[in-house]
């Protein structure tokens, strides 16, 4: 057995997906269960037309035909995005378990811009500062290019695989001053939104939301085991851990209504007309 650590640095990410085909499956012989393939795109607005654009993406995911996603039906879909960074089609890996039919695309009114979202972890391979786009008052912010390189197991290829995408970091006032956490080689998180795609290397743009250090992650980690440690410690003393002032004051059980047992649930069978109108009129009465 390899006593080689294994990195994992994944690019997890969740959109709204607009089925456009049913790909051929993957279904061993004898089985119910395989993998799905659909064809789909990611949608952002192109900074230098300000037009919606679409990079077309594989969508695939583990399930049976019972499960299989429905063509022209858009989805709610989350999991690991895994571009690599060559001319064949990015994929994205989602979670069956996950899944939210959103309803028919023909019905679908609302735009599938900009909605793709990214939480990625990966290690700083190179960072340069580049302008921003202009004001209105014609001045331009700098903005902070870093590249992470993400590390991640490839279902289809049976291997781990590596990828690197851009995040652009913003000079506003709670993100400036985190220019200095982007050291090469360091390990960071990034979360933000996919507004962009390098053709030119076949990378992701995205535009970071907060950033959190690894390091920092850690120290958070060690704190919260210390705190537990001298909880633990006081506890076995004798002592109070907390205040005395801050003991809460007991409080008296008293019967009330249980709210969830006047909310309707969800699941099954999607509520007809008739019985929405039927359940207006029945409260408007009470």
């Amino acid at each position: 057995m390899s006593s080689v650590k294994k990195f994992s640095h994944p690019m997890l990410s969740r959109t709204v997906a607009d089925i456009f085909e049913q790909l051929e499956h993957k279904i061993t012989p004898g089985s119910t269960y395989g993998q799905l393939f659909y064809s789909t795109s990611l949608a952002f607005t192109d900074p230098n037309t300000t037009q919606e654009k679409n990079i077309l993406v594989k969508l695939c995911g583990y399930g049976s035909a019972i499960t299989a996603l429905i063509e022209s039906h858009v989805y709610l879909v989350s999991g690991r995005l895994i571009p690599l960074n060559t001319k064949s089609t990015p994929v994205f890996h989602y979670d069956s378990n996950t899944i939210i039919d959103l309803g028919e695309s023909a019905k679908f009114t609302q735009s599938l811009c900009d909605k793709a979202t990214v939480i990625g972890l990966g290690i700083v391979v190179s960072k340069k500062e580049i302008n921003g786009q202009e004001s209105s008052s014609g001045s331009t912010t700098p903005i902070l290019q870093v590249v992470l390189q993400h590390t991640d197991y490839d279902p289809l290829a049976k291997a781990q695989v590596q990828f690197q995408t851009i995040y652009n970091i913003g000079s506003r006032k709670n993100l400036a001053n985190t220019f200095g956490l982007f050291q090469l080689g360091r390990e960071i998180m990034i979360s933000g939104n996919i507004v962009g795609y390098a053709e030119e290397n076949f990378m992701w743009i995205v535009s970071s939301h907060p950033v959190i250090s690894q390091a920092l992650v850690n120290h958070l980690n060690r704190a919260t085991k210390l705190n537990h440690t001298l909880g633990a410690l006081a506890f076995n003393l004798g002592l109070n851990p907390e205040p005395s002032a801050l003991d809460p004051t007991p409080v008296t059980e008293t019967a009330s209504d249980n709210y969830y047992q006047t909310v309707a649930s969800t699941s099954g069978k999607k509520r007809t007309k008739k019985a929405i109108l039927a359940d207006a009129k029945k409260a408007l009465k009470q």
